[in-house]
Order: C-alpha cells, then structure tokens, then sequence
C-alpha cells in the first residue's frame, strides 16, 4: 500500500477545516441537530399512531400534544424537585463530610476535607451567573429547535422533489433515495429504542425510590432518563441514586439495593433489550461509539454526548454510499454478519 502525500494533505487540511466549522458553528449546528431527531421522532411517531388506524392530520395532532405533554412533565419535575434538591445540597454535604471522616478515620488516611469550606471559597456569585447564562441560552436553543422543527415540517413534502431534481441520472437518485431512507430508518429506530429504554430506567428508578422512601424520586427518575440515552454513561448514572440513599439514611443496605436492581436492569436493558430490538440496524462497533462520544462531547459539550451515536450511525451510511469513504465505514461499523463471510471467502 502506497500513501500519497499531496492525498494525505489535503484529507488533513478539509478534516481540520471541518473540525473548525463544527466548532465555531456549535450555536448554529447543535439546535439544528436536535430539530432534526425531533422531526424525525414526529414522522416516526406519526406513523406509528397512523398504523393503529388513526387518520394522518390525527396521528400528527396526537404526535405533537404527547411530546408537549413529555416537555410539560419535564419542565414541572425541574421546576419543583430541582429547587428542592439544591435547597437540601447543604444537608447533603454535610452528611458527606461526616462519611468521608469516617472512612478516612477507619482507614487511617487522615482528616476528611471540608467540603463546606470547599464550596465557601468558590465564587458562588460567578457560579449563579453561569448558572442564569446556561438557563438562558437554554430557552434560546429550544427556541431555536422549535423553529427549525416547523419549518422541516413545511418542507418535507417537496424534498422528494428536491431530491428528484437534485440528480440528473435515475441510478443516482434511487441510491440517493435509498441512503435517505437508510439514515431516516436507523435514526429512528435507534431514538424508539432509547426512548422506550429510557421510559423503563425512569419508570424503575422512580418505583424503586419510592418504595425505599429516598427523596426526589421524580427528580433523580428524570435524571436516569436522559442519561439512559447516553451509552456507557448510564450504567455509571445509576450510582447517583444509590449515592443520595447513602447520604439520606447513613447506612449501605438501601445503597446497595438501588445500585444492585438498577445497575443489572439497565445492563438488561442495554445488552439484550436493545440489542434484539435494534439487531444490525444500528451497525457500530463499541470502539467507534465511544471515540464518537469522546469526540462530540469535546466539540459540542453535553448536548454532543446525546447526538453523537446518531450522528456516527448517518455518517457511516453516508459513507458506504460514497466511493472513496467506503473504508470510514468498514472502520466505523461493527463486524461483517457471519452468513456475509461464509459468502465472501478469503
């Protein structure tokens, strides 16, 4: 194999020229995204509600009043249980500092840190105003989703069209199409399952709770729900229940029940759930998940975490059906299925 050095450059000069644009775009791109899994999750709901029988301009009234009505649940949890929560975090800390001297006590490691003098001698005031900017420039990227989502709406029923006139040549537009529809298919799919994954985490967090008497179920409910949709990180998110149990009742039993049932629920749900529901659809191997959480998560910051396995999954389609990016593919996705290599000796 021979590499060419005029080749390589210019693969580094355009991936730096993407990396900065990705970067310095980040205001623009991340809503933009985002509306796009939104309207895709619409057409999918929509279809979904339209196969039960309901007529179209139904399914897509019930579509939008359901995701109002998860939004609206959201914003109330958030409303309430999280005042609440940061209200009782002095409690917590000092629950926390009496844990930590007795365990460095009992292991002979020294006195426990202050935590309370820790977050003293932060800048509580810079802290509120970063606070108030991330509040703010949330509203505006929701704002911005839900203009973006209605204008897709408007549009979809000419990109057929547009596609169409975009290619001169039938062959093209067909395996255009079937990219499309390709990217359309495992997007879906994959927001269904983690949707319904992150449904059952939730629903199991907030009954466990309850029964054990922890405060804020719903909050901490809420908080396994979005972290569910996040690979990997949601099996180190069921430790945060089993944390605040621990600083609430001082005593390791309800701990270790909540991290025990939900720690192997969400391995269930992670590793035969979806994998039976999803199949191939979603055609990536660990290693290039987690590179693309890694790499999302540095240009776009939390809001990258959630779209990095989506936006990994449409570049890799894309990529199959580009000549020249076939090897990004091979090297993104997962192995080849067996029936495939028993066709295809080496």
């Amino acid at each position: 194999m021979t590499l060419d050095s005029r080749q390589m450059a210019n693969w580094l000069v355009s991936g730096l020229a993407i990396l900065a644009l990705l970067y310095v775009g980040r205001p623009f791109l991340v809503p933009l995204a985002f509306a796009v899994l939104a309207w895709a999750v619409l057409n999918a709901l929509t279809r979904t509600l339209a196969r039960f029988g309901l007529p179209r301009t139904l399914a897509w009234l019930t579509s939008v009043l359901l995701i109002a009505c998860a939004m609206y649940l959201i914003a109330q949890v958030v409303g309430t249980e999280a005042v609440d929560v940061a209200d009782q975090a002095p409690v917590y800390l000092a629950k926390l500092e009496n844990l930590a001297a007795s365990w460095l006590a009992f292991l002979k490691l020294g006195p426990a840190p202050n935590f309370r003098d820790l977050f003293s001698n932060l800048n509580v005031a810079g802290m509120i105003g970063q606070v108030a900017a991330s509040a703010g420039n949330l509203v505006l990227t929701l704002a911005m989703v839900i203009v973006f989502v209605g204008f897709l709406l408007a549009e979809q029923r000419h990109l057929p069209n547009k596609l169409a006139r975009l290619f001169s040549d039938a062959e093209s537009r067909t395996a255009a199409g079937q990219m499309v529809r390709a990217i359309a298919h495992q997007v879906q799919a994959y927001l269904g399952v983690c949707t319904f994954i992150s449904a059952i985490m939730a629903g199991a967090t907030y009954a466990l709770l309850a029964v054990l008497h922890v405060s804020f179920a719903g909050f901490w409910a809420l908080v396994m729900f979005l972290l569910t949709y996040i690979p990997t990180v949601g099996a180190a998110g069921v430790l945060l229940p089993a944390l605040v149990s621990l600083l609430q009742f001082g005593t390791f039993g309800p701990a270790l029940i909540i991290a025990i049932a939900l720690g192997s629920l969400h391995f269930v749900l992670a590793n035969v759930v979806s994998t039976v529901l999803l199949g191939r659809t979603l055609n990536l191997s660990p290693l290039a998940i987690i590179l693309s959480l890694t790499f999302w998560g540095l240009i776009w910051g939390v809001a990258g975490l959630f779209l990095a396995v989506p936006i990994t999954g449409a570049a890799t389609i894309i990529c199959q059906h580009v000549e020249g990016l076939n090897w990004f593919a091979i090297v993104l996705g997962g192995p080849e299925p067996k029936h495939t290599a028993r066709k295809n000796p080496t």
